[in-house]
């Protein structure tokens, strides 16, 4: 048995192969860290860390996998970019950067709501992150799960309102409605760091309407000189994410790698 995949074992980690990549699955904090290891690291270690969802968008993980990223994936789900999700990103973060030498700034993907994860990272980092790429992603709380009444309402999500409420402490709707980080709350850091905000989204989204949501960052960017490109889709729904041809996506990412 090579000694790597020893070690791998010793350390209660598990790796199996893939044609392009080895896939590692490790443990932080209790909770599941899934990581994709290219044969060869670009330069500089470059990394895509997608806050929910993990392997839903294959082809573009598996094409920046194929250019040289690592690709991770951290579950902490139900947790909605909660205080206690962020500790483990931190812990994430510590071993992937601090004791790995992957680049100190991440591209950041948030499919959905994962939206929120990767929102709450750049919140406390700013200086932490190339990339802010949404795809149909949530990022008003109160559009979803919350379903209230916006500029358009949403499906909203009975069960995942109570999950959230749970997650940061809210003893009712009244208190989570009046304490809820809202969409541009604490992202001006984001562009005076430089960070690069991407949208693909459907412009007829039901469950997180794209002018509840990602429209919002998209015209704090646009109002203070921040750096972005849209992929609308017009007449899209939620589904499906991604490109059909992720190519430009993949492309956009690679160039804005730090």
């Amino acid at each position: 048995m090579p000694h790597t995949l020893l070690a791998a074992l010793f350390m209660g980690m598990l790796s199996v192969s893939s044609l392009s990549a080895t896939v590692e699955k490790f443990s932080v904090e209790g909770s599941n860290v899934t990581l994709q290891i290219p044969e060869q690291a670009a330069a500089g270690k470059p990394w895509l860390w997608v806050g929910e969802f993990g392997g839903h968008l294959r082809s573009l993980e598996a094409g920046l996998v194929e250019k040289g990223w690592h690709v991770v994936y951290v579950d902490v789900r139900n947790q909605f970019g909660s205080p206690a999700a962020m500790l483990v990103w931190e812990k994430v973060y510590e071993e992937l950067q601090g004791k790995r030498g992957f680049s100190a700034k991440p591209a950041l993907l948030g499919i959905s709501r994962g939206g929120l994860y990767v929102n709450a990272w750049v919140r406390l980092h700013p200086d932490r992150a190339s990339v802010l790429y949404l795809d149909n992603g949530v990022c008003d709380i109160l559009s979803w799960p919350g379903g209230f009444q916006l500029t358009r309402k949403g499906n909203g999500s009975g069960g995942d309102w109570k999950s959230y409420k749970n997650a940061f402490g809210y003893a009712d709707d009244e208190s989570a409605r009046a304490k809820s980080i809202r969409p541009t709350d604490g992202m001006m850091p984001a562009i005076k760091a430089g960070v690069f905000l991407v949208s693909c989204h459907g412009t007829a989204d039901r469950t997180v309407p794209y002018e509840d949501n990602a429209a919002a960052l998209v015209k704090l960017w646009q109002d203070n000189g921040g750096r972005l490109k849209l992929f609308p889709k017009e007449g899209g729904d939620h589904h499906p994410h991604g490109l059909q041809d992720p190519k430009p996506l993949i492309d956009l990412l690679v160039a804005e790698a730090r």
